[in-house]
């Protein structure tokens, strides 16, 4: 099933937008430390020069907070090469989900597209890299939390108790949602979901430096944290079939 959808990836509007930066508006929900779920949004630019920036929320408060970068600043680098070869994804998939299982590459491809929105070529290599990859089942129409219907593919991790779940968009390839959880007597918990929601390029970021820095305002250099937030952040164009974002 993954090697035909691999074969007959479609583009998107997404594709076809312009500019330096890729802009990824994410939702994700999360249980922390104390056993009280949280909820974050936040929308991020990348560029391949790992300069970017972030404007993200946290519920309850829904105070922006903005992280920006200058070229090379960005912690987690190089994600437009991620894509370049199987080996290379594998690699860059695995180490961002901090293992080297299918469950590690699950996790991995999710925490990419974060911050980067591959094209239909690297949609495909991931395809296919995930077609080879051992201990996956698929669910055909699943559907995620913001009702979108796409093929879920899942596998587990320590010692099965733990649940991965990447839902893929069965025209074009791309993310829809991410879900990691738990078994309990009761079945399977959720502790974390992720929704992709905007997927789209832009020439700029939120701000851009002036011409001349001498009037500048100041910019905290933060490094990505990790943060609960909640951002309504309504960019134009390029929606993954999710257009109540207002």
């Amino acid at each position: 099933m993954l090697l035909d959808l691999a074969a007959r990836v479609t583009v998107t509007p997404c594709d076809a937008t312009t500019g330096r930066f890729d802009v990824v508006h994410h939702q994700l929900w999360a249980y922390d430390e104390t056993g009280t779920l949280r909820e974050r949004q936040a929308v991020r630019w990348y560029a391949p020069d790992d300069s970017g920036a972030e404007l993200a929320t946290r519920s309850p408060s829904r105070k922006v907070t903005q992280d920006w970068w200058q070229p090379g600043e960005l912690r987690i680098r190089d994600l437009t090469n991620a894509y370049t070869t199987s080996t290379w994804l594998i690699s860059s998939a695995q180490d961002n989900g901090r293992g080297d299982d299918t469950a590690a590459l699950l996790n991995g491809l999710a925490t990419l597209a974060l911050w980067y929105s591959p094209n239909r070529q690297q949609r495909s290599l991931a395809l296919q890299i995930l077609a080879d990859a051992n201990g996956l089942t698929a669910h055909p129409a699943t559907l995620d939390q913001a009702g979108r219907t796409g093929v879920a593919l899942a596998a587990t991790s320590e010692k099965d108790r733990t649940r991965h779940l990447l839902i893929l968009d069965a025209g074009t390839g791309q993310i829809l949602a991410y879900e990691a959880a738990a078994l309990t007597p009761s079945g399977w918990r959720p502790q974390v979901y992720l929704l992709l929601l905007t997927r789209t390029h832009a020439p700029r970021r939120w701000w851009e430096p002036a011409a001349s820095t001498t009037n500048a305002p100041a910019q905290r250099q933060l490094f990505p944290r990790r943060q609960r937030v909640w951002l309504i952040y309504p960019y134009p164009l390029c929606l993954t079939d999710h257009t109540d974002l207002e």
